[in-house]
């Protein structure tokens, strides 16, 4: 009877012994259950080339870009239309030339009578038959019966105001009929087929941007255009009030798409960087302590966060170089990082190369800067 008993409470105890083993598993497997997962997006840190650019905001010329004056009074008779193509050496403006005519055959023909009369005293002279005076006063007279000749050619030139260059008219500032003097301005004419941008580089780049430096353009009021070209002038003088040095980018026009006085965004290599590490800036924390990023680390089959600091290098658009801190392979969060905190357990939503990201971010923000 003794034994049966012991056997039975063996057993009972075996039974609440199991139990219990299996309450307390349920309680930590709950436990890890109620272990905080945020959610997050994460890269693949990738090696590559990156170019260090500088961002500015430039101003488009015309190359060539003229007021034409008038060099001589008179009145106008005719002046192209705003609008019309004016080849080099066409008229863009005619003075009424009738004096300047009348003019010109009296200063012709007194000429030739000088000059004849030069070459007859010349003969004359090389036989002693006149004085050196009579032939100097000769040939001063003829000297100068020239000059009045060449002053009424240049005259008679003068009241056709002609292109310097091939262009178009934008601008008439006198019409038909008009009295004008020397110097007044009457038309302006422009050619786009070749333009160029003006931008003034901060001083402190002045060892790096050079000409022949690359350089990206975008047009905005292009439809967000890209253009690509090099710096065919910097300057060497510092202007004093911005603390720049100017720099010009030339670009054939030829469908005329640009226009001057419209705005670029331009973007200046200071340097080509090769096989760094590379991250989208999105990635990047910053506090009083300084640059950090949330590294992803395996701990115990699961998907942890490390804070770990970073030293950056120069950022261009939606990327940044990491010289410090990052090696190609390590998982970096970009996404969830405001209620992140280092030892963190991760639901990692999505992961992408991080080249692929910062270039797909890059091309969002393009689209909604062009909306």
């Amino acid at each position: 009877m003794l034994q049966s008993y012991k056997k039975v409470l063996l057993v009972v105890l075996t039974a609440a012994f199991a139990i219990a083993c299996d309450e307390a598993n349920n309680a930590n497997n709950n436990a890890e259950d109620r272990v905080r997962q945020v959610p997050v997006e994460t890269v693949a840190i990738e090696l590559d080339d990156f170019n260090d650019f500088i961002r500015l905001t430039g101003t488009v010329e015309a190359i060539d870009d003229a007021v034409i004056s008038a060099e001589t009074s008179g009145r106008i008779l005719s002046i192209v239309n705003r609008g019309e193509h004016v080849e080099k050496g066409g008229v863009i403006a005619q003075l009424d030339d009738r004096l300047t005519r009348a003019q010109y055959s009296a200063a012709k023909t007194s000429f030739e009578l000088a000059d004849d009369t030069y070459n007859r005293l010349k003969a004359l002279y090389a036989d002693s038959i006149i004085s050196t005076q009579d032939y100097n006063s000769a040939r001063a007279q003829r000297d100068q019966a020239k000059a009045q000749l060449e002053q009424a050619e240049k005259q008679l030139q003068d009241v056709h105001i002609s292109a310097p260059f091939n262009g178009r008219v934008e601008d008439r500032m006198i019409r038909s009929g008009e009295l004008i003097n020397p110097g007044q301005p009457v038309a302006r004419l422009v050619n786009t087929d070749q333009v160029r941008i003006m931008a003034g580089i901060p001083e402190r780049y002045a060892g790096d941007i050079r000409e022949g430096s690359e350089v990206k353009l975008r047009f905005l009021s292009l439809a967000d255009e890209v253009r690509e070209s090099k710096v065919t002038y910097a300057g060497n003088v510092i202007d004093p009030d911005t603390r720049t040095f100017t720099i010009e980018v030339e670009l054939s026009n030829p469908q005329k798409r640009i226009k001057p006085d419209m705005v670029a965004d331009l973007q200046v290599q200071r340097e080509m960087l090769s096989g760094v590490v590379i991250i989208p800036r999105t990635a990047i924390v910053r506090d009083e302590e300084g640059t950090f990023v949330f590294v992803v680390r395996e701990e115990n089959d699961r998907k942890v966060t490390e804070l770990v600091s970073v030293r950056t290098g120069p950022a261009s658009g939606a990327i940044i170089q990491i010289k410090e801190g990052l090696s190609e392979g390590d998982e970096v969060v970009v996404s969830g990082m405001r209620n992140l905190s280092s030892g963190d357990h991760l639901n990692i939503l999505k992961t992408e190369g991080s080249l692929e990201r910062a270039r797909r971010i890059q091309s969002e923000q393009r689209s909604v800067a062009s909306y």
